[in-house]
Parts: C-alpha cells; sequence; structure tokens
C-alpha cells in the first residue's frame, strides 16, 4: 500500500478485507476500482465508488399456465448465486436492498397449443397493492401464434423499464392471457434432434444503472 490512496490487488483486498477509515479511498491496481471506507464495513461489504453496481439474475424452468384473462403474478424461482443487493421474495417479489435507479429487462417464452392465435398482456406491479399499484404506461401485448404443422406456436417477448426505486421496494411481473391455451413455456436440456440447453420459462435481469 502507498500513497494518498491504499492500493492492493483484488485478491489481497479479499483476503485481508481491512475496515477502512470513513473516507478513506481503497483502490484495486488491476481494475482501478475505487472504494471509500465508513469506518464499519469491511471491504467486502463496500460497494464500489460511482455505481454501487447492485444486480440480479433471475428465471424460472417450469412451464407457468392461468386462467384466461385473469392477471397473475410470474413466478421466478431460479436466480444466480452471486446477485447482490437484489433479490425474489415469495418467488415473485423482485425486491432491491438499496435506493436507486434499476433498468429490468425480462425475456418471456410464450407457446401456443391451440389453432387460433391468442394474446398475452405482460406488465409491471410495485409493491403489490393489486391493480391500483400497477406501473402506468408498463403494459405490453403479444399475439401468440398457432399451433401449424403439429409445432405449438412459439413467441418471445422482450421488454425493458428502467425506474427508481427506494429501500424494500419490489416489483412483479404480472401477465394475463386472453386464453389458456397460451401460457409461459419451459423446457428441460434435450439431446435430440441436436443439443441445447434446457430453455427457462422467464428470464429476468435487474441492475442499478444509477445511485438515488
Amino acid at each position: 500500500m502507498s500513497g494518498p490512496f491504499k492500493v492492493n490487488t483484488r485478491s489481497q483486498w479479499a483476503a485481508q478485507n481491512p475496515v477502512l477509515m470513513a473516507g478513506e479511498p481503497g483502490v484495486e491496481s488491476e481494475t482501478e476500482n475505487l472504494k471509500i471506507g465508513d469506518g464499519l464495513t469491511p471491504w467486502s461489504g463496500l460497494p464500489y465508488f460511482g455505481n454501487p453496481g447492485y444486480w440480479g439474475s433471475f428465471w424460472d424452468t417450469t412451464s407457468q399456465t392461468a386462467t384466461a384473462n385473469t392477471p397473475t403474478p410470474i413466478l421466478l424461482r431460479k436466480n444466480d448465486l452471486d446477485n447482490r443487493g437484489i433479490k425474489v421474495i415469495s418467488n415473485s417479489r423482485i425486491t432491491v436492498d438499496h435506493p436507486g435507479i434499476y433498468s429490468f429487462t425480462f425475456s418471456i417464452q410464450f407457446s401456443n397449443t391451440d389453432s387460433s392465435i391468442h394474446d398475452v398482456n405482460v406488465w409491471l406491479r410495485k409493491n403489490g397493492s393489486g391493480a391500483s399499484g400497477d406501473v402506468a404506461d408498463s403494459d405490453s401485448r403479444f399475439s401468440i401464434i398457432a399451433r401449424h404443422g403439429g409445432i405449438d406456436g412459439n413467441v418471445i417477448g422482450t421488454v425493458n423499464f428502467v425506474l427508481k426505486l427506494t429501500t424494500a421496494d419490489y416489483i412483479e411481473l404480472i401477465w394475463a392471457t386472453s386464453n389458456a391455451a397460451a401460457y409461459i413455456h419451459a423446457e428441460a436440456a434435450e439431446t435430440s434432434p441436436f443439443a441445447h440447453p434446457s430453455i427457462p420459462g422467464i428470464i429476468c435481469t435487474v441492475t442499478q444503472v444509477a445511485s438515488a
């Protein structure tokens, strides 16, 4: 360590995990990432200065159905173990631990077993207060193509939103289908007719893009 900044490699900081004094800066030599101490928190618990970089990656590997024309929370029962500052509670509530501006991006695999096209709507709901908690102007409609040639219709729906949230706020993805034949489809990994990974029914990533 030298100069006005304490400097170490990332691995050295992790091994020593010191408590920096309030206002004391520390730098990772190979990344130039900066942390500033608060006199209380060990290095591992301090955010990087500027944008703390809270993030979460969530998905679900089970198909989800719903009663026609009935708003229903989308379930997210899998998560990246390295998520930081963002978690899912009660299988659907994407909850932030810190205030900030957050970007939400979701991708949903829809399928349709019927010979007619059916529509699916997806929108955001904040803090679980029913329809009154629906986020204004957040709805999207996807027309799921009909079954054809003995194969179910498949459509990917992808949307991004940026929202200002405070500590313990949560967002749910709500969906409604015009017909139960249109549903959120998940599929296990397969080896035939070609090898491919599993297909999650829903993937949702959340990143803090700015402090607030």
